[in-house]
C-alpha cells in the first residue's frame, strides 16, 4: 500500500510540474490550503427535522442560487 500511495505522488508531482495554467496553480493553491475539518457533529431531532424541511424545499425549487445569493451580499455590503 504504501509503495502505490508513493507512485500516486510521484504522478501527482509530475503533473503538478507540467502545468502552465496559472489559474488552474492557483485553485490547486486554494484546495492545499483548506484545512480539512473531520469532525463529527451530533445533530438533535429539532435540527434534523430543520436539515430535512430546508433539503426538502431546495428539491421543489424554493432555494437560491448562488449568483442571486452573491447578489444580493453585494448590494447589502454597499449599503
Amino acid at each position: 500500500m504504501q509503495k502505490h500511495l508513493s507512485e500516486d505522488k510521484q504522478k501527482l508531482i509530475s503533473k503538478i510540474n507540467q502545468l502552465d495554467d496559472q489559474k488552474v496553480i492557483d485553485d490547486l493553491m486554494r484546495l492545499l490550503a483548506v484545512d480539512f475539518d473531520d469532525t463529527i457533529y451530533l445533530t438533535n431531532d429539532v435540527q434534523k427535522s430543520a436539515v430535512a424541511e430546508a433539503r426538502e424545499a431546495l428539491k421543489s425549487g424554493k432555494g437560491i442560487s448562488d449568483s442571486d445569493v452573491n447578489q444580493e451580499i453585494d448590494e447589502w455590503l454597499e449599503k
